[in-house]
């Protein structure tokens, strides 16, 4: 289940931090660590929810390199730390980007010295907020797209996200790759957490695999399918961890694959 970038009840927390709290990292604050015991007094695993997405998004990110894709771009990234994209594929060229002030300054800090990263704004519901200046500045030109939309489509309406997909779609070179999650009904059995999550007025967007599917427009599935976010490409650990969240990957078919389809 994801949280926003205002998804705690306590004043001054962030949900990035709270994050990297559960994930065993160190960027986080004492009023973090207190947000994520109130959440924590909804469903008692949250470190294990968040680890399980973070393995998740290991996994898609090295399958997306694996394709001989190196240039990716991440929406809503939060922290870029504990196991984050850049540090899964260091090989590859990575821009991060976020809609939150904190997120962003922290992230710039923590890949200072890192030549094949960075970090930038961008409103994940909104293609046009990307500069495509720092685009090109951190990736190069593009030729093929890694892109990973992980944590973000819970606080976007379907409409928007439809929406967004179409951009994507037509920004993104053939070839092209993103990795999906999606929030899952089961946070109905949670009311507590919803809650908290819609305090700050946002609405909390849970969809079933037959919606989500909707949303993907003319990018094409895998044949992975859509599944719990613990089982996609898994059979080893956490395998059958509680399905909070869908996960997916699809494709721009490249020119050839475009005619045989």
């Amino acid at each position: 289940m994801s949280t926003s970038a205002s998804g705690s009840q306590l004043a001054g927390a962030n949900s990035a931090r709270m994050i990297d709290y559960w994930l065993g990292g160190r960027h986080y604050l004492p009023v973090d660590v207190d947000a994520a015991k109130e959440f924590e007094a909804a469903y008692g695993d949250f470190r294990g929810m968040f680890r399980v997405l973070r393995r998740f998004i290991g996994r898609a990110t090295r399958s997306i390199r694996a394709q001989g894709i190196d240039q990716l771009i991440v929406f809503g990234a939060g922290l870029p730390t504990s196991g984050n994209v850049h540090e899964v594929v260091p090989d590859a060229r990575v821009l991060y980007t976020d809609m939150d002030p904190t997120n962003i300054s922290m992230g710039r800090e923590i890949l200072a010295d890192l030549p094949n990263a960075d970090y930038i704004y961008c409103d994940a519901s909104d293609l046009t907020t990307l500069d495509q200046a720092s685009v090109e500045r951190v990736l190069g030109p593009i030729r093929r797209l890694g892109i990973v939309f992980v944590g973000v489509a819970a606080f976007i309406s379907d409409d928007k996200l439809k929406a967004a997909f179409a951009s994507l779609y037509d920004w993104a070179p053939p070839g092209s790759t993103m990795a999906l999650d999606f929030d899952s009904e089961m946070g109905l059995q949670y009311p507590k957490i919803v809650e908290m999550l819609e305090a700050p007025g946002l609405k909390f967007h849970m969809r079933s695999p037959e919606a989500i599917r909707a949303l993907l427009g003319p990018w094409r599935l895998t044949d992975d399918g859509i599944t719990p976010v613990s089982a996609w490409r898994n059979q080893g650990e956490d395998a059958d961890y509680p399905a909070f969240m869908y996960g997916c990957m699809v494709h721009r078919p490249d020119d050839e694959e475009g005619r045989r389809g």
